[in-house]
């Protein structure tokens, strides 16, 4: 997941889709005068004298070619855009910004997606058509998320405003769903439901971790070290929770005695320094878990502490285990330079690279969606699903032109929600997997 903490750094990790004008420091030069050096001549002082329309016209051949740059960029975009597929069944258009958050309910046929336009929406999957409507938030929209069995949703913004709505119990009442509960927490980086209690999870900007269990609100506080919790991700069993921080530290805590199980700090010699971006992975049958960071230092760690280390030859933006640790112990990392690599984590090596099918493509996020198949989604608008034992690029899932910020898979209906830059919600159909 991306964790944003204002409108204005929200996109800290993630490149631009447009490139920035660099040379803005360049415009100034500093120059050092020596006040003990000797007058100079009146004909070593001569300047070019110029009138206010030349020097207007100067400075507008610049701002012709900076206009010039602009148009040819736009005029770019606008033909890799015409010449996207859409693949997509149902397109939400509803969303007036970038569409930064998503879920499917377990059991009825919606979706939730949370916006920049500081709104979230419940929409039905098959037709697009909105069925609540959540106007009480004042900032963006980044997380959106229906509880394991269905009976609540959650959303959150960026400025740790949350609120909670049950489902009501006639599915003809309307609106579907009521308010039960909100809380006003510190700057918000991440949120998500336990996987199998009434139970909201959330890290803040200043390095707390709030535990609520709804919709009663009663509220445990990990505390923080004034550093950042970057990201958070629950254990295999459902009662530990990983952490990591900017400063560099990894934790692993006891959700129930709320204390610290395992911790990885700068002062260990397989420890992070301080790191911009951090992403953790735990594994579902044993208690194994990842750290990376965007310089590609990969921690891993079991309840007693770390065991390894490995360096990806790329930055990590994300990462995730495979399902099933049967036969194969893998997971897959994806970079923002468009590398998405497989990896044994029996062996704390490097397995084999996928063949990505568009050059630079930055990866925002990995999903398994089955033992060996992986989807990649990108700053490109696309959808690229691999076969995780060669690398290979089984299909690609086109409609998005920008960011694809999340995603969402039900492997029931075989259908995939996502969530983009360019204001769109899109649902696709997954085709046959195969093993």
């Amino acid at each position: 997941m991306l964790q944003k903490h204002s409108k204005e750094d929200m996109l800290e990790n993630t490149p631009p889709h447009r490139p920035d004008i660099d040379g803005e420091d360049e415009m100034f030069e500093e120059i050092e005068v020596d006040g003990n050096e000797p007058p100079q001549d009146d004909d070593e002082l001569e300047m070019e004298e110029i009138t206010l329309a030349e020097l207007e016209a100067r400075l507008g051949m610049q701002d012709d070619d900076d206009d010039e740059n602009d148009a040819e960029e736009e005029a770019k975009d606008r033909e890799r855009i015409s010449q996207i597929k859409d693949e997509a069944v149902v397109t939400f258009k509803k969303h007036t910004a970038p569409v930064f958050a998503c879920g499917l309910h377990p059991q009825n046929s919606w979706a939730v997606t949370g916006s920049e336009d500081d709104k979230a929406y419940v929409w039905d999957v098959a037709t697009g058509e909105v069925l609540f409507e959540i106007v009480e938030h004042k900032d963006t929209v980044t997380e959106a998320h229906f509880s394991h069995d269905g009976l609540y949703l959650a959303t959150g913004d960026l400025s740790g405003e949350i609120f909670v709505f049950k489902l009501n119990e006639q599915k003809e009442e309307n609106p579907i769903f009521h308010k039960v509960w909100e809380y006003s927490m510190s700057d918000m980086t991440w949120m998500f439901w336990h996987r199998g209690a009434h139970v909201l999870l959330a890290g803040s900007d200043s390095g707390e971790i709030y535990v609520w269990r709804i919709p009663s609100g009663d509220c445990k506080i990990l505390p923080g070290e004034s550093s950042r919790c970057e990201a958070g991700e629950l254990s295999g069993d459902g009662k530990k929770l990983l952490t990591a921080y900017i400063n560099g530290t990894v934790r692993l805590w006891d959700l129930k005695s709320c204390q610290v199980l395992m911790e990885v700090n700068e002062q260990h010699p397989m420890g992070f320094q301080e790191i911009t971006h951090a992403v953790v992975a735990c594994e579902k049958d044993s208690p194994f878990y990842i750290c990376g960071e965007a310089n590609g230092k990969l921690l891993f760690c079991t309840n007693n502490g770390p065991v390894s280390t490995a360096q990806a030859d790329h930055g990590i933006e994300c990462i995730a285990f495979a399902p099933s640790s049967a036969q194969f112990k893998l997971f897959a990392i994806g970079s923002l330079d468009g590398q998405i690599s497989i990896w044994d984590y029996s062996k704390y090596s490097l397995r084999t690279i996928c063949e990505s099918p568009v050059p630079n493509d930055g990866v925002l996020g990995i999903k398994w969606l089955n033992d060996f198949t992986v989807l990649a989604a990108t700053t490109q608008g696309n959808l690229n699903v691999f076969d995780a034992r060669t690398g290979t690029l089984k299909f690609k899932l086109t409609g998005h032109y920008y960011h694809i910020y999340e995603f969402v898979y039900n492997p029931t209906e075989s259908i995939l929600l996502s969530v983009s830059e360019d204001n769109t919600a899109k649902i696709f159909r997954i085709p046959p997997l195969g093993e």
